[in-house]
């Protein structure tokens, strides 16, 4: 008889509690993508002028020019310079998603041979037009249940900020 009630008892607590709520699985599912995040935005920021570098290089190969890349202290200090101002509000695993979308631009550009074929001033325009870039930024705010504006989107494009000799 004991066990009966005691059966009965975990049944009625387990009955009882509520299902898993929308909001609560969004959590989990913030939480989880927070930690499977790499949170490197110095690192990634420096690739994403590597990868400018390679399509920019690919560029001057093709016209018969000749290029230098950007040395380490200048990516260093760029990177740490837009970290510190533009991008501060930004958690820094936010940062380092930012940055990879434009690391995956980049080498999109080169990968695909568009970097050969088109002008420097094309690339850097086509890389502040990049509608997967943009897409890719949006995701970055998104996770943090943020939203980001279309006239924000420019102020995030690493290379729009230093056209504009930020």
């Amino acid at each position: 008889m004991k066990h009966v009630i005691l059966l009965l008892s975990v049944i009625s607590i387990i009955s009882c509690s509520e299902p898993k709520k929308l909001e609560d699985s969004y959590k989990e599912t913030v939480l989880l993508q927070y930690l499977a995040t790499p949170n490197a935005p110095q690192d990634t920021c420096e690739s994403i002028i590597t990868n400018k570098d390679l399509c920019f290089k690919a560029y001057f190969t093709a016209v018969g020019g000749t290029f230098t890349e950007t040395t380490a202290a200048v990516k260093t200090l760029t990177c740490q310079t837009m970290i510190s101002t533009v991008y501060k509000n930004m958690s820094g695993i936010a940062q380092t998603c930012a940055f990879n979308c434009q690391v995956t631009d980049w080498k999109s550009k080169t990968s695909s041979g568009v970097c050969a074929q088109s002008t420097i001033p094309a690339l850097i325009e086509s890389s502040l037009t990049s509608n997967s870039a943009i897409s890719c930024l949006r995701s970055c705010f998104a996770t943090t249940n943020n939203q980001i504006s279309a006239d924000q989107i420019p102020l995030y494009l690493l290379f729009n900020n230093i056209q504009n000799g930020e």
